[in-house]
């Protein structure tokens, strides 16, 4: 008997869902607020495999982000971010498997994590993904998505996904933002739209997730990092 392919049917699972409160938050992209990104606001289109770097982080991260762009979900007006929001697959997907959902969903996010922890990077990490179902959300937050361990009702999320998610998090507050995570601007994806994503076993979890985001925070702070060029620089006003 051949082996069920559980990713293909979650992936079919995850691009029918009607209630996933993701997508660009506005119906007329046209209406955005101009860019208000302290970087270079120059257009990388052409501009070569370094134009679409991943972040400079401590551990590898695969890259996805000219294969989302070619997707056309996701708008590449850089802001100025002041949060994280933390969401899950709803499916049991590989990094793959999330391209595959977002080629045919009108989705996308910045990072995902794996069942294993391993991190992906789809968005540059100031533009717009089309993630909350929220403009200002969308605006201001860089969301990272989680492989479920198990679906519904409960949708848990595995401990190296969201340690390593809640450790993600902590560098782009340490790296990008520029404030220490707190219940503020830490959030899961209900925060900004009628969704239950994160998902019941990731709210029961949260202070234990802030607690991780907020520890790897502090380690990379203390940490001498030089940032590369397609990172911007937090800039020294907003450093606390």
């Amino acid at each position: 008997m051949p082996e069920k392919n559980v990713e293909d049917e979650d992936v079919k699972a995850a691009i029918e869902r009607p209630d996933t409160g993701d997508g660009p938050g506005t119906d007329n992209l046209d209406d955005l607020p101009e860019s208000d990104f302290a970087g270079s606001s120059e257009d990388d289109t052409g501009a070569g495999p370094q134009a679409t770097a991943t972040i400079p982080y401590d551990c590898p991260v695969a890259n996805f982000i000219d294969q989302l762009s070619a997707t056309g979900h996701v708008t590449h007006t850089s802001y100025m971010k002041t949060s994280v929001t933390l969401h899950h697959n709803a499916a049991r997907l590989s990094h793959q498997g999330v391209l595959e959902v977002w080629k045919v969903r009108p989705a996308s996010a910045h990072f995902d994590v794996d069942a294993a922890g391993a991190v992906a990077q789809y968005v540059k990490v100031n533009e717009y993904a089309w993630a909350v179902g929220n403009t200002v959300g969308n605006q201001r937050s860089i969301s990272i998505e989680m492989a479920n361990a198990t679906l519904a009702p409960n949708w848990t999320v595995g401990e190296a996904t969201w340690k390593n998610a809640a450790r993600l998090a902590g560098w782009l507050f340490a790296k990008v933002i520029g404030q220490r995570p707190s219940r503020s601007n830490l959030v899961y994806h209900h925060h900004w739209s009628s969704t239950v994503c994160a998902g019941p076993f990731m709210d029961r979890i949260y202070d234990q997730v802030l607690a991780a985001a907020q520890v790897a925070y502090d380690n990379f702070t203390d940490a001498q990092s030089t940032l590369r060029p397609d990172t911007e620089p937090v800039p020294a006003e907003r450093r606390r």
